[in-house]
This record gives structure tokens, C-alpha cells and sequence, in this order.
């Protein structure tokens, strides 16, 4: 008879234990649960209001607005901080980038500063609107070191653009307003910036980009940099692109670039601005890239 109970209590606890376990977690999904808890405690300021992303680009030439600023290899860093407004940016983020132009070659002028020829710094907004319009608007300073023999002079411009971005061809448009009035750059010089884009995806890690586009200036803009050859609104130049994307990680990109660009205006292609002494029209500038998101 005592065997009997000493089996039925010892089923009976079996039974309780097993109930028991079925309605708790395992012991190894608790510690888990709240480390992750601890991390999401654990982002910091800046991780949610500030996006960071740096990018390195070596060129063939440096052509800007269809001119022709150096017609040797160059490579060009900058540096773009976003600070959102809002975790998600849903009220925008204001953006600061830093660029710069380096002359590859030492031997060739500019000499100080590593080849250092021209810096940008650039503060402006942007802003989003129905997941697919993207709006710009800010202000850009250009400086010119080892330039000022060119003509080149520090200059300011405001900047404002939107672009559409949708399955098929992404258009995007941008003016350029020179405000600066120092006696060296044309006063209300206007430049605008129509581009026409495409990206087909061809696995999860490469890409090709496909784009074209052209400019338009005013009758100052044209004046200043023709030197007085045109005065009046005209077509500056057109370009095509041609590029491939690959996805090494997550946050780091690399690419390579062709670009053909037709300058429009003899005048300007003439002109002192332009440092290539056998342009005639076009120009096939070709590049590599590095993207890094932080």
C-alpha cells in the first residue's frame, strides 16, 4: 500500500512540473528579451537625429556646368551630416555638406594644400512629401584657392530643387542663384539644371544607373561667362550618364561612372574658365566611387 501512495506522489509531481514548465518561457529567451530591451534603452541622440554619409570620387577631369574646370585626374571627398527633425525626419532635416576638388597631379599647379583648387560648403532643408517628392533648398559658398589667375573668385549661390521619384524616370530640377555682387561674378546670374534619371536593379547588390540632362542660363550668367559673347537666355550643355552600383554591405557602396558632356555655347568653351585647351564640344569624363552611410 505504501508503494502505491509513494508511486502516485511521485506521478503526481511529475505532472505538476510538467504543467509548470509548458506555461513559462525557457530560461534562455528571458536574459534575451531583456537585453534587447536594454538596447533600444541604449540609442543614443545621435544615432536617432543625426545621418551621416561620406563619399570619395575619383575623375578623369572636373566638369563643371559643361565647362571644363581641369582636364586631369582629380578625386573629390565630401562629407554630407543630416540632422533630422523628428526620429523619422517626417519634419524634414537640415542638411550640411562639405566638398572638395584635389588635383591628382603634384606636378601641375595648384601646389599648396595638396592640390586643393575649390571648396564648397553647402547648409540647407530638405524635406520629403507624399513618400516621393523630394525638395531642396539652401544656400552654397564656392572658394577658389590657387584659381584667382582664372578669374575664379569666392562666390555665393542659392540653391532650390525638387525631384519625383517614381518606377520609371525620375526627373529632377534645380536653379542656382548668384547673389554674390563683389565685382568679379555676374550679378542675378541664374543656372538651371534638368536631369532625367533611371535605375534598373539588376540583382540585390548591383545596379545600373542611366540618366541625361541638360542646363539653361540667363542672359547674365551667359554675358559673365562668354565674356560678352551671348547675351540673353541660352542652352549651356547637355550630358548622359552611364553608371554601375554594387552593394558590399549594408552601408558601404562602390561605383563607376561615364559621363558625356556637350557644351552648347562656344563662347563659353573659349572662354578663360575653361582649362582645357583642345575642347572643342564634348568631353567622355569617366569616375570611381566609394558611398559610405554612418
Amino acid at each position: 500500500m505504501k508503494t502505491k501512495i509513494l508511486l502516485a506522489s511521485l506521478l503526481a509531481a511529475a505532472m505538476a512540473c510538467a504543467a509548470d514548465s509548458s506555461t513559462k518561457p525557457p530560461a534562455d529567451t528571458a536574459p534575451a528579451a531583456s537585453s534587447e530591451a536594454a538596447e533600444e534603452k541604449e540609442v543614443s541622440f545621435l544615432d536617432k537625429y543625426i545621418d551621416l554619409s561620406t563619399e570619395l570620387a575619383f575623375y578623369s577631369a572636373y566638369v563643371w556646368r559643361g565647362q571644363i574646370l581641369f582636364d586631369r585626374p582629380v578625386w573629390q571627398p565630401a562629407q554630407n551630416i543630416f540632422v533630422k527633425l523628428g526620429e523619422n525626419a517626417e519634419y524634414g532635416a537640415f542638411k550640411f555638406r562639405f566638398w572638395a576638388n584635389f588635383a591628382i597631379d603634384g606636378n601641375k599647379p595648384p601646389h599648396r594644400f595638396g592640390g586643393m583648387s575649390i571648396v564648397d560648403e553647402r547648409v540647407g532643408y530638405v524635406k520629403t512629401f507624399f513618400d516621393c517628392l523630394d525638395f531642396d533648398v539652401g544656400g552654397i559658398f564656392y572658394q577658389f584657392p590657387n584659381r584667382h589667375s582664372r578669374g575664379l573668385r569666392e562666390t555665393d549661390e542659392f540653391i532650390a530643387g525638387v525631384k519625383w521619384r517614381n518606377p520609371y524616370i525620375t526627373p529632377s530640377f534645380y536653379v542656382w542663384w548668384d547673389l554674390d555682387e563683389n565685382g568679379h561674378n555676374a550679378d542675378n546670374a541664374l543656372f538651371f539644371d534638368f536631369d532625367f534619371t533611371h535605375a534598373f536593379k539588376i540583382t540585390d547588390e548591383l545596379s545600373l544607373n542611366l540618366g541625361s540632362g541638360f542646363g539653361v542660363a540667363n542672359g547674365p550668367y551667359m554675358d559673365h561667362y562668354t565674356r560678352g559673347g551671348v547675351d540673353g537666355v541660352a542652352f549651356n550643355y547637355f550630358h548622359h550618364d552611364l553608371g554601375l552600383w554594387y552593394k558590399i554591405l549594408d552601408n558601404v557602396k562602390v561605383g563607376a561612372s561615364l559621363t558625356y558632356f556637350y557644351n552648347l555655347s562656344r563662347q563659353v568653351r573659349h572662354s578663360s574658365y575653361d582649362m582645357h585647351e583642345s575642347y572643342n564640344a564634348g568631353i567622355l569624363r569617366g569616375g570611381v566611387h566609394l558611398a559610405v552611410t554612418w
